[in-house]
């Protein structure tokens, strides 16, 4: 429910549904199990003894003479009445299955229309969310506003969280931190609505213009990130580098792109050192995306690296553009000309060049604003008509520019300004101010808007030109090419451009009914998938609930539905969907599924990146091959638990094997083979057989398929066929079975179990026979596994690196209770249970974090003893 209590309308009903659907499909299965169980000899045998037990030795008159009436009917072979049936013996009866009637409440609405409000409105129009941004800066970011703070805003207003972080570290002065001491240094302030500045902890204080990120250093400052990204839900991140010195944080993120944005060409600057200028090599050789600020940086880079995007500087229109009357203190009694600077005056600014023309020109006013660090400002602070401001904010520019009659921006030519795009451009342009600058080559592009000189006269001259000028019509000009290149313009650019290298997904989902279910499974694709270049093609099946109407209030143009007028089945559902992909790649989802973080990339990555791969498919809860885990912590409300989910992703990072057969429950198939492979054969009718059926199709071209280990999607499991009857479902798996047999001319194999070493062993005999032939060391850690024993995961971690078996006894699983000897990953496995390891051979036995050498170690039974008492 939502906060203080308050009755969600839609949230309770749709929850009631949920659980509602949930208990009859439930119910239905169980019934559907039992018929089965009750057409065997041995059960028809049982309900016969307790029929003769309790009807014909211990009844009453009645029972005896309904005995003798039953066993006359059997006799002579005619209709048993169903009051008569052995059935009414069984010790288990079906259920009498009824949709729960949801408890008439009276619920207070906060207005009288909230309810058709509901019913109306868009579904799914702000699909999908936004990735997370982690910009790494160049500047602190209350220090001087230009692209990193510009940038950064502009991602926020798109819907992205923003991360922006100090430059400078908190040295901890520990190399074995706590997880309470990375929570309390690592400092969040949230500076705006989801912009957020960071401060980092490392083990040493470090400051991005003086030191490097190595070493124990950066093992801490992945700690301090992992703890941000757990506190605020990080999934996958853009991270923007503005500095070489980011580099090693940046290429060491999980669903991370690193993008290198580079604004200035270094070896300009003579405070660079030689080494500063080779890491940033290396970063633009690794950088996934590298951004451009100029012509000259751009042909520089895309040399080392083809992801290169230009992407200039630009201003912020609206800031500048509007005219205002309130003008600073410093500037506004001033008359006559006045020729104005805003910006750094440093080593790159000509100084001389102002001196000279404040001197040949003593009517002109020269107001120069801005820090003058880094240039010698002597011989001009004196002058009756120069005026040195110095800094000021970025806010109150407007206040000077407005009395500015011509806007200069006359900087030296050498490799740094050859290289620079100025921001002040924009600016100067959006307030419609005629601008005179040093002909730099990216001012070449706007030369018909701006005067560009190379001489102290050629200066003068356009200085007077500006100043005599009269075409309203040019300032209108200038205005509109400002208004065409702002801070959001490159926004776009940028994304379109992240965008575009990623291929492209096409999501199939085919519906029929369930209602419930489906909505479940397109809340769980808004909340989790970050992935943009995508679409979903749902196929509803001429559902007979309140699917069709739901579904025709979806609002997003990346959401297609497809309404058929007659139930394709699953197979022709799914054909109906895929011939309307334009993606490179193609998921079958079915839609009684919840889907997880990062799903998308981490599910397609192996098609991507081999090409002899063909089909990929997740790992889940419910699924009759080996893509079933042996333990997950899930429920059918909100699906996987997410510590389970978090220690789920870390053991099994980019793991995948091969398979010979991939539920269709959820599926990744790249579009060429599918070209090559056809469609899912519709002979299949409503389903079953068909993801068999396509898989030995997808084989027969020579393609391989793969179980992605790092992927989980929750399914509810067959909620379509839990609702048919048993004989019909049995009628249909036989009928399909025998057409997949003909097609292939193979008999059916039952698919392989979950991938565990333990599977379905109870016994300490079969487990340590099975140790054995594992033929690995064993090792025995004791210690608890819970969300914040992150020494005790990272152990464990290293030890399955190093191809040991380890077995951790733990009571709870992060609080969680579970039972019996269960897989967590490859080479792990957890018990609560010491009976079950008591015959084990073990090679090291473990107290965490109280270390035992093996050899010290006693018998076995003593050391199942020491452990007994640990539990």
């Amino acid at each position: 429910m939502t906060n203080n209590d308050k009755i969600d309308v839609q949230e309770y009903l749709e929850l009631h549904k949920r659980l509602n659907e949930h208990y009859y499909q439930n119910s239905l299965d169980y019934n559907n199990r039992l018929e089965v169980v009750q057409s065997t000899k041995a059960w028809k045998l049982m309900c016969l003894a307790r029929r003769i037990n309790e009807q014909f030795l211990k009844g009453n008159t009645s029972e005896k003479k309904q005995f003798l009436q039953w066993l006359k009917l059997k006799i002579k072979k005619r209709p048993v009445p169903k009051n008569l049936e052995l059935a009414r013996f069984s010790p288990i009866q079906l259920q009498n299955i009824e949709h729960y009637k949801i408890p008439d409440y009276t619920l207070e609405l906060s207005s009288s229309s909230e309810l058709s409000t509901i019913d109306n409105s868009e579904l799914f129009a702000a699909y999908p969310k936004q990735i997370d941004l982690f910009r790494f800066p160049v500047i602190e970011w209350d220090f001087r506003w230009q692209r990193p703070q510009q940038i950064s805003v502009q991602f926020e207003k798109n819907g992205h969280r923003v991360f922006y972080f100090s430059i400078e570290t908190y040295g901890l002065k520990n190399t074995q931190p706590t997880i309470e001491e990375i929570a309390k240094h690592t400092i969040i302030k949230e500076l705006q609505p989801n912009i957020y500045w960071v401060k980092l902890c490392s083990k040493n204080p470090l400051n991005a213009y003086k030191d490097k990120i190595e070493g124990e250093d950066l093992q801490i400052i992945n700690q301090s990130i992992e703890y941000l990204k757990l506190k605020f839900n990080i999934g996958a991140t853009y991270s923007i580098l503005d500095l070489p010195f980011w580099a090693n944080i940046s290429l060491s993120l999980d669903n991370n792109i690193t993008i290198y944005d580079c604004m200035d060409d270094h070896e300009g600057f003579s405070t660079n050192s030689s080494e500063m200028l080779s890491n940033e090599e290396n970063l633009i050789y690794s950088s996934d995306i590298v951004l451009a600020s100029s012509q000259r940086l751009y042909e520089k880079m895309i040399q080392k690296n083809q992801n290169t995007l230009l992407v200039r500087n630009a201003g912020e229109y609206n800031h500048f553009s509007k005219k205002t009357t309130d003008f600073a203190g410093e500037v506004k009694d001033l008359k006559g000309p006045i020729i104005g600077y805003y910006g750094a005056i440093s080593e790159w600014f000509d100084i001389e060049l102002i001196r000279k023309l404040a001197k040949r020109n003593p009517s002109w006013t020269f107001v120069l604003v801005g820090n003058t660090f880094g240039c010698d400002v002597s011989h001009v602070e004196k002058m009756p008509n120069v005026i040195l401001t110095g800094e000021v904010t970025y806010e109150s520019l407007p206040s000077y520019l407005y009395k500015f009659d011509v806007c200069l921006i006359p900087f030296l030519i050498n490799n740094l300004t050859l290289a620079t795009n100025p921001v002040k451009v924009y600016e100067y342009l959006a307030a419609g101010k005629p601008v005179v600058s040093t002909k730099l080559p990216e001012l070449e592009y706007m030369k018909e808007l701006v005067y560009l000189a190379d001489t102290l006269e050629g200066f003068e001259s356009s200085i007077q030109q500006s100043l005599s000028e009269s075409n309203k019509q040019l300032v209108e000009e200038r205005k509109k090419y400002a208004a065409n290149n702002t801070w959001e313009t490159r926004y776009h650019e940028i994304k379109q451009y992240l965008i575009n290298q990623q291929p492209k997904v096409s999501i199939v989902i085919v519906t029929y009914n369930n209602w419930s279910y489906t909505k479940q499974c397109l809340e769980s694709l808004i909340r989790n998938n970050e992935y943009s270049n995508f679409e979903i093609i749902i196929v509803d099946n001429n559902s007979t609930d309140e699917t069709k109407l739901q579904l025709a209030r979806i609002a997003n143009p990346n959401i297609k539905v497809l309404f058929s007028p007659v139930n394709l089945g699953f197979a022709g559902g799914n054909k109906a969907g895929c011939n309307l992909a334009t993606g490179e790649y193609i998921i079958l989802l079915n839609n009684d599924t919840i889907v997880t973080q990062n799903w998308i990339e981490k599910l397609i990555k192996p098609l991507v990146e081999n090409n002899h791969i063909g089909m990929a498919g997740p790992v889940s809860n419910s699924v009759g091959n080996d893509q079933m885990l042996d333990f997950c912590i899930a429920n059918p409300i909100s699906g996987p638990s997410n510590l389970w989910l978090q220690d789920f992703n870390r053991f099994n990072k980019g793991n995948f094997r091969y398979t010979d057969l991939l539920g269709f429950y959820c599926v990744a198939i790249k579009k060429e083979v599918y070209e090559k492979a056809g469609d899912l054969d519709v002979n299949y009718g409503i389903g079953m057989f068909e993801d068999d059926d396509y898989c030995e199709k997808v084989k027969s071209l020579g393609y391989k398929l793969v179980i992605v280990e790092d992927v989980f999607i929750y399914h509810h499991g067959s909620v379509s066929f839990k609702k048919l009857q048993s004989e019909h479902y049995r009628n249909i798996w036989e009928k399909n079975k025998s057409y997949f047999e003909q097609k292939w001319n193979k008999n059916w194999a039952m698919p392989k179990p979950p991938n565990s070493l333990f599977l379905n062993l109870v016994d300490s005999t079969s487990i340590a026979t099975k140790v054995k032939e594992v033929q690995k060391d064993l090792i025995v850690i004791i210690g608890e596994w819970s969300s914040d024993n992150l020494l005790l995961k990272q152990f464990v971690e290293n030890k399955i690196e190093e191809n040991k078996l380890v077995i951790v006894v733990t009571k709870l699983y992060n609080a969680e209770e579970y039972h019996g000897l269960r897989k967590v990953t490859e080479n792990l496995y957890i018990t609560n249970t010491i009976d079950l390891i008591s015959k084990v051979t073990f090679h090291e036995k473990i107290q965490f974090n109280d270390f035992i050498d093996a050899s010290k170690l006693n018998a076995i039974k003593e050391q199942v003893k020491d452990i007994k008492d640990l539990m």
